[in-house]
């Protein structure tokens, strides 16, 4: 049976500014998505007497929506007069088919044990994360609890089980609307911590504010989530808890041009209940379980689908890690990817995508001795039509945030 799921694991409206630089071109470059009037190139092109059938062609497959009544046209960014270096919004969506995916040949990077990558300046070129195993709030961290292992991992395709990533969250937002809007996802490392990205926190616009936290959920169209629902082997989870937002950290050093430092934490306004299997923390990369096992990691969350609606239901998808040097490459000219950041995906139709930001990148490691979940990144940004063939996802890379992490949390 035809089996094609895409996840959306984490991304948010970055902002607007953000926004517009999330297209592909034509011909497969990444362009500004804007009016086409502020665009010469394609607009001389649409001004051609005799207008022909192969410029109406390129134009219609270079449109990406509308402004007021002009349509906005994906528009290299040396074609049109707005220039400039800008970050575009995250993006995390996947798929699971039976036929065979064709994948980049290209190597994968795969850290060294220093956590570094072997990018552009060559092997072991980048600074080494720092070393916070003597951190005196690496106690504010339950080293036993976090990360677990479900025994049965594979639950139809790409959707998750319930309890199986019991550290995902949902960041909830005031936005005018009757009823708050979730459009970010995060991850629990503590009891009052949630990790999240800093655009997801930061100049979100005129009245959007984070405003709670949902803990525990798995599918937002039913009140009691279950798997096997009616058969001998049910399995249910507890009900999910809801938080306020009591404090908002966002890093100082966080760029919504270049989305370097995406990173933020929220602290909630009580402690979570960890008794309830979907209430549990995720391990941080702490030396040794920093090191990568894989040349794959997971990513989980409510994303955009492949029908470019939220899913009601977590899902998840496997991505490849590419090449440090080839991802700056993609973005050149929009964004420069640096060794805090760690690029994910290139395959077609396997992606983070709007909705997903902020949630983890995880793998399986050893932490405390023993097999668990341990969270590597978490997602940034990419292109806004998710899931394009030699275009991966940019993460921020966690471990070289584990000082900062630790350094702003409290009992």
């Amino acid at each position: 049976m035809k089996c094609v799921v895409y996840l959306a694991a984490v991304l948010f409206l970055a902002q607007e500014s953000l926004a517009q630089f999330s297209c592909l071109t034509p011909d497969s470059r990444i362009g500004t998505c804007i009016n086409i009037y502020q665009c010469p190139a394609l607009l001389a092109l649409l001004q051609q007497r005799p207008l022909l059938p192969a410029s109406v062609q390129f134009l219609q497959k270079a449109q990406c929506g509308f402004e007021g009544k002009n349509p906005k046209v994906c528009c290299e960014p040396n074609s049109n007069g707005n220039g400039g270096n800008n970050g575009n919004n995250g993006n995390v969506w996947g798929q699971q088919t039976t036929t065979t995916t064709t994948t980049t040949t290209r190597r994968p990077i795969i850290p060294n044990n220093n956590g570094g990558n072997n990018n552009g300046g060559g092997s072991g070129s980048n600074p080494a994360p720092p070393d916070v195993t003597r951190h005196p709030n690496l106690r504010l961290l339950d080293h036993n609890l976090c990360g677990p292992i479900s025994d049965d991992k594979i639950y139809g395709g790409n959707r998750t089980k319930v309890n199986e990533f019991p550290w995902m969250v949902l960041v909830a937002y005031d936005t005018g609307l009757s009823e708050p809007q979730y459009r970010c996802g995060g991850s629990i490392i503590n009891k009052r911590y949630i990790l999240t990205a800093a655009h997801c926190v930061r100049n979100l616009g005129f009245n959007v504010r984070p405003v709670g936290i949902r803990v525990g959920e798995h599918d937002l169209g039913s009140e009691r989530d279950c798997d096997y629902a009616g058969t001998p082997n049910e399995v249910c989870a507890e009900k999910y808890q809801d938080f306020g937002v009591e404090r908002i950290i966002a890093h100082q050093k966080y760029s919504p041009v270049s989305m370097q430092n995406d990173i933020a934490l929220i602290r909630l306004n009580r402690d979570i209940d960890f008794r309830p299997d979907n209430a549990k923390p995720i391990c941080m990369p702490v030396a040794p379980a920093n090191k990568i096992n894989s040349n794959k990691l997971l990513v989980t969350g409510w994303g955009l689908t492949e029908q470019r609606q939220v899913s009601p239901v977590m899902l998840k998808v496997s991505l490849p890690i590419f090449s440090q040097e080839l991802c700056g490459e993609r973005y050149k000219g929009q964004t420069v990817v640096w060794y805090k950041q760690i690029c994910v995906g290139g395959e077609q139709g396997k992606d983070s995508c709007s909705g997903d930001s902020g949630g983890p990148l995880q793998g399986v490691g050893v932490y405390n001795g023993e097999p668990r979940y341990v969270q590597h990144g978490l997602v940034s940004f990419g292109l806004r039509n998710c899931g394009q063939s030699g275009f991966p996802g940019v993460y921020t890379r966690l471990e070289y945030y584990l000082d900062w992490v630790l350094d702003n949390i409290k009992d």
